[in-house]
């Protein structure tokens, strides 16, 4: 390895380390943090930011980056890396750091105002910090995209690149049409009983679920742990400190045991990237896109954590842990519960066919508030519109509608896609890990999910950021993105359930 490869590396590395700093900030904020402490703890963030983005765009990277260029002789991985060094720092020298700083901070205060105005169910508590939010991200697309006038597009670009307002809203109006098509059938058949999943089951029961569950899929809790907060959320501090949360409503359980499962699978895809020692805590052990990162998750949680095989080796456990709420409840009439499929406010909860259709509602609402076709102000009357109009619900007040993601308080505009995106990649790995392991699903059935591990932790984690997002999916499934993987495997798994 040339000694400019080494010392972008160190450089690199410094960065991660920053990275890391202000990541362990945001944990505790989210988690055991004094909510009085807020306003240093925004000055705290800002300040590492601020650092954080210093070491991003030393003159020394632009010299590097060109010395290495101009070598035919690199390695694949080096190029890999050369490449991906290049496309950030190209984006990062674009960012003014006056105002990266200020949206460390402004992001610190809006998180916190979040909070206390969902808990108030009190939009306007919140309204002129997503004003600030949606000013500042509308100015870091401007510097991304000087004179754009799509910024939405800049923004999207942020998490899954390539993106456009224009090919994401084509993608989900095929979906939406889809999701609908399956829906109707659903609805055309005798409604699913799920009412025993409200019984009162306790929040230390409930932890104890969450333990089991993360041994279920292998979480090493020598290199992350569980918390509890008030949007469930996984956080990279380290290569070997990967932390997630969840939270106990003791009145619906599945929520903790599906979102332990959800931040789990994050948390396997941050443990599983290893693109060489040469390259660790560098950008090249970044995750390949948000989109990828979510199917990771959406596998775990879904195809996988809500599948008969996994529940025939886990039912007898959980019934066990429930404190008597699932006594008289058989394991099929358990799986119909979990997988009923019903319109429903709260997206983190939604079923997986009216997934999509909370996060189409929410592309739009987001690309609405950049362009400015969509006033802060009037965000909770489009909100309830859209409920209405994808989902048929009445939204009774904003707690539950507009208030109910924390994604806007923390800037992230362009994020809200990539959920969707990831159940369409999810379900594609899923057919090609199948196809390459031969009675996978009597394995999880025995309660081994040791192989399907990993087999996505050399196919899908391991790379890194070495292969765009549609490179990981050719060179994984030997095609490129294809939606209907999704809507198969949902159209055969709802049919089996509700007998259509």
């Amino acid at each position: 390895m040339r000694d400019e490869m080494r010392r972008l590396i160190e450089l690199d590395r410094e960065r991660t380390l920053f990275t890391h700093i202000g990541a362990i900030l945001g944990w505790d904020q989210e988690t055991y943090m004094p909510e009085k402490a807020i306003e240093e703890r925004a000055e705290q963030l800002a300040l590492i930011e601020g650092y954080t983005h210093e070491k991003a765009v030393l003159p020394e990277i632009r010299d590097l980056l060109a010395a290495l260029e101009a070598d035919a002789g690199l390695s694949e991985t080096e190029k890999a890396y050369l490449r991906v060094a290049r496309r950030e720092f190209d984006r990062e020298i674009k960012l003014p750091s006056t105002l990266v700083t200020e949206l460390a901070r402004r992001t610190s205060l809006s998180q916190a105002a979040w909070v206390q105005a969902r808990k108030e169910n009190d939009f306007g508590k919140f309204a002129p910090h997503l004003q600030t939010m949606v000013d500042l991200n509308r100015e870091m697309a401007q510097a991304l995209r000087p004179g754009t006038e799509q910024p939405y597009d800049a923004l999207l670009d942020l998490y899954e690149i390539g993106s456009t307002e224009d090919g994401v809203a084509a993608v989900f109006a095929d979906m939406e049409r889809e999701l609908v098509k399956i829906l109707v059938k659903i609805e055309s058949r005798p409604p699913v009983e799920d009412a025993f999943l409200r019984r009162k089951v306790s929040a230390a029961a409930q932890a104890r679920m969450s333990d089991y569950f993360m041994g279920a899929i292998g979480f090493d809790r020598g290199r992350g742990r569980l918390d509890t907060t008030a949007h469930p959320f996984t956080t990279t501090l380290g290569r070997d400190d990967i932390r997630i949360t969840t939270r106990y409503l003791e009145d619906y359980f599945p929520s903790s045991v599906f979102s332990t499962i959800h931040e789990g699978g994050h948390a396997l895809y941050e443990m599983g990237i290893d693109p060489g020692a040469e390259f660790r805590n560098t950008r090249l052990a970044d995750a390949a896109s948000m989109a990828i990162h979510e199917s990771q998750s959406r596998l775990w949680e879904n195809i996988i954590g809500r599948s008969a095989p996994f529940w025939r080796k886990h039912y007898p456990s959980i019934k066990a842990m429930a404190e008597g709420a699932l006594d008289d409840i058989g394991q099929e009439a358990f799986l119909k519960g979990v997988n009923k499929v019903e319109p429903s406010l709260i997206r983190t909860e939604a079923d997986e066919v009216t997934y999509g259709l909370h996060v189409i509602a929410r592309f739009d609402l987001e690309a609405a508030l950049i362009s400015g076709s969509l006033a802060v102000a009037d965000l909770p009357e489009a909100w309830n519109k859209k409920m209405k109009d994808l989902l048929g619900l009445d939204v009774p007040n904003d707690a539950v509608g507009c208030l109910q993601d924390i994604h806007w308080s923390m800037g992230s505009f362009g994020y809200f896609p990539s959920y969707a995106l990831g159940n369409l990649y999810a379900a594609q790995f899923w057919d090609a890990m199948k196809a390459e392991l031969p009675g996978l699903e009597d394995m999880i059935a025995a309660g081994d999910v040791s192989q399907a591990r990993a087999w996505l932790a050399a196919k899908v984690h391991k790379p890194g950021t070495s292969y765009l997002p549609e490179e990981l999916v050719q060179k994984v499934t030997g095609a490129p993105l294809d939606a209907s993987h999704f809507t198969r495997y949902l159209d055969e798994k709802y049919a089996a359930i509700y007998g259509y």
